[in-house]
């Protein structure tokens, strides 16, 4: 059985530009779930730098959040709005920096994760939380966030809540990654600068190697859907221990009625110069309407 009725993606078919770095004809990764993956979206050129982390979409429209390569301690925030239509780029915030509170100013690091609603983009980096502008990509607000909440990724939930994820042990847990939740009413409170554990609403384990997680409803469960990954390897993990194969290097996510783009850090070119990491676009699109029948995982991010 098939797993979409949509045609599979081939790299031509693939929107935007191929990045310069990659060979001239090359083919996409065959994978497991390669049926389902019905669209794909190349990072604009002018990022090339780019290392992809999270991802929100609004109708055509696509917010990818990372890190621009380089040395250890200058992974610098960058937020890039796209056309999911045609891999137009429409806007870049490069070096995203902003104030806590009446603090200096400082820099965003690494820019793990980024979820949408109403208030604006909510970028998330290991040490603080961003509000910005999704059309200007100004920073409106920041918060620090305590240890050991950190902002490895990010996502809002049916309720409204944001939360917050660990990838890492912290000095406070150590050996332990967790999500922990909090009400944005609270978050955005005046006067509100810094959360932590006690501003947390509650708080649960995430599984090792969770790059990214999204709320959604998919084959037939709705909560927390996790992609665990590194860039050879791609597992989704849903409510109940659900477990299925997925993309190599996925990150963030973000759902649809039926579908779920998912972002993929595997063909960046700071890992792709590194060799032997499979070809998958940027941006993919994989329809969730059959995830019952994707097949269980070959691999394990933490093998």
């Amino acid at each position: 059985m098939r797993l979409s009725d949509c045609r599979p993606l081939e790299a031509g078919a693939v929107r935007g530009r191929p990045p310069a770095y990659l060979p001239d004809g090359v083919g996409l990764e065959p994978l497991p779930v390669s049926d389902a993956v019905c669209a794909g979206v190349w990072a604009p050129r002018a990022a090339a730098a780019l290392v992809p982390q999270g991802v929100a979409v609004r109708g055509g429209t696509a917010w990818l959040t990372g890190y621009d390569e380089g040395e250890p301690g200058s992974l610098w925030c960058r937020v890039v709005r796209l056309d999911l239509r045609t891999g137009a780029l429409l806007a870049d915030r490069r070096r995203v920096s902003g104030r806590v509170g009446a603090g200096p100013e400082v820099g965003c690091r690494h820019g793990g994760g980024v979820a949408l609603d109403r208030h604006g983009l909510w970028l998330t980096e290991s040490a603080r939380l961003w509000l910005m502008d999704p059309r200007s990509l100004e920073v409106l607000r920041g918060w620090r966030l305590a240890d050991p909440v950190q902002g490895s990724f990010g996502l809002i939930d049916d309720r409204g809540r944001i939360g917050l994820g660990r990838f890492r042990p912290s000095r406070v847990h150590p050996g332990r990654a967790a999500l922990d939740w909090f009400d944005l009413s609270r978050v955005l409170a005046p006067g509100v600068v810094e959360l932590g554990l006690d501003d947390a609403v509650s708080s649960r384990k995430v599984p090792s190697h969770a790059q990214g997680a999204v709320w959604a409803r998919m084959g037939g469960r709705t909560g927390v859907w996790f992609a665990r990954s590194h860039t050879r390897c791609g597992v989704l993990e849903g409510p109940g221990g659900v477990r299925r194969a997925f993309l190599p290097g996925a990150e963030g996510m973000a759902a649809g009625p039926g579908s779920l783009w998912a972002v993929s850090e595997s063909a960046a070119r700071s890992f792709w110069r590194l060799g032997g990491r499979p070809v998958v676009p940027t941006l993919s699109r994989l329809d969730t309407g059959r995830l019952r029948e994707w097949p269980e995982p070959t691999c394990d991010p933490g093998d």
